[in-house]
């Protein structure tokens, strides 16, 4: 028994240091040495860059948005965003850690420009309660292709693109380089609604730039077929960049660069410059836009209105009279039709009054929409206030919107020239109703 248990503690020993020296994988390396050999070239690299670095962060709900990023081998870093005029303007300094979780990975620690993003309270950058715009900021290291890292989300899959700096452009973040290129930019795209370019000179594609959601659609009619593509982007000091190149018709291009000479933009194709121009007028019916260049039609507080039918002038009298008589004695103001065309939804937001104080009702509606750009809505239940007035609004909602199909169209205020978003009835030609397009 003794000679057995010799052996078998013996054997143990031997299957003990087998199993040591099997942790040996790799050039001679252990594991756990691999991995801290990692994190040191990974600090390294970061903290070697001497004019910091350009980063790009696409969350994972959508949209794009740079940094400035300039990391110390004291765990700290300091950034500009284009988030809004203060983060880029003014540098925010937080801690950082280079950690092994598995993969090696880059983690912001301590709250910065970047944590808004995903702060769950909506009040601070919008998005969803309790998630934000669906970003990250802690991120796993994926692979480095000569000056420029890529980076996921470890949470969310947000992706997250490094780019070593130059001394120029280091002095033009901090210069406040970044911040005018967005009020140029912004500015730009709010003054001219009808920016297009010309790849072959025959198509028009219809540049839309939405600076709130950071995404650019292209929007094209070829013959008689809308075609839409479309990326999130970032400001850059330049102007734009798109996350990933766009191709219409074989043709690549990813970014609009801002001329200050001609006062426009410009992108590159095949090595040539394609200017963007700014129309006097829209390019495509308003159907392939709303929602995408325009997200809403604002129907004005008022008896009567340019692109106002005398049927849905009385119809909106007898909904204010109700409303107004009713046990609740409101008083009916604006109403915006908004659009979601990835959910494929309408909304009818009423501002409603009861002395000094606002409420809003909300009436939501699905859609679906024919080629051609006629809507069939369907009504959903009311939230908010909007309960409280279903009877009372019938004459607008469940009497026409719920029953008829609709076009949208543009309509010319004859005195303002000023352009307006118009709802047209097919069933009741002589059911029209306008508001701004916003």
């Amino acid at each position: 028994m003794k000679k057995i248990a010799i052996y078998t503690l013996f054997s143990l020993a031997i299957f003990s240091g087998c199993k040591k020296n099997n942790e040996i994988l790799v050039d001679g390396e252990r594991p756990e040495e691999r991995v801290t050999e990692a994190l040191t070239k990974y600090k390294t690299t970061l903290t070697s860059s001497p004019f910091g670095w350009k980063a790009y962060l696409y969350p994972n709900g959508g949209g794009g948005y740079s940094f400035y990023l300039n990391f110390t081998d004291k765990n700290r870093v300091t950034m500009y965003a284009d988030l809004d005029t203060d983060p880029a303007t003014t540098s925010m300094e937080s801690s950082y850690r280079i950690k092994a979780n598995q993969i090696p990975s880059l983690l912001f620690d301590t709250y910065n420009y970047m944590h808004r993003l995903s702060d769950p309270n909506p009040n601070v950058f919008g998005g969803v309660s309790g998630w934000g715009l669906y970003s990250d900021f802690e991120f796993s290291f994926l692979q480095q292709e000569r000056d420029t890292l890529k980076l996921e989300g470890k949470l969310l899959g947000s992706k997250f693109v490094l780019v070593k700096a130059s001394k120029a452009e280091q002095d033009a973040y901090n210069a406040k380089g970044l911040y005018n290129s967005m009020v140029v930019s912004s500015k730009y795209f709010d003054n001219n609604k009808n920016l297009y370019f010309s790849i072959d000179g025959t198509i028009k594609l219809q540049t839309l730039f939405n600076y709130s959601q950071k995404t650019l659609s292209v929007i094209w009619d070829d013959k008689g077929t809308i075609n839409t593509v479309s990326a999130p982007f970032v400001f850059t000091l330049t102007g734009v960049l798109l996350q990933n190149p766009l191709f219409v018709n074989g043709k690549m291009f990813s970014e609009f660069i801002w001329d200050a000479t001609t006062g426009n933009f410009y992108t590159t194709v095949d090595n040539k410059r394609i200017d963007v121009i700014a129309a006097s007028g829209p390019l495509l019916p308003l159907h392939a836009l709303i929602g995408i260049n325009y997200s809403s039609i604002i129907v004005p507080n008022a008896t009567s209105y340019p692109g106002w039918s005398v049927d849905f002038v009385a119809r909106r009298a007898a909904v204010a009279n109700a409303i107004l008589t009713g046990p609740y004695s409101l008083r009916l103001d604006r109403m915006i039709f908004s659009f979601n065309t990835g959910q494929q939804s309408l909304g009818l937001t009423t501002d409603i009054y009861q002395g000094a104080t606002k409420f809003t009702g909300v009436f939501p509606f699905t859609y679906t929409k024919t080629t051609s750009g006629t809507y069939k809505f369907t009504a959903g239940a009311p939230t908010g206030n909007g309960s409280l007035i279903v009877k009372e609004m019938a004459p607008i909602t469940t009497q026409r919107l719920s029953a008829d199909q609709f076009t949208l169209d543009y309509f010319i205020n004859p005195t303002t020239k000023q352009v307006l978003g118009q709802f047209k009835s097919v069933e009741h030609p002589d059911f029209t109703f306008s508001g701004t397009l916003q």
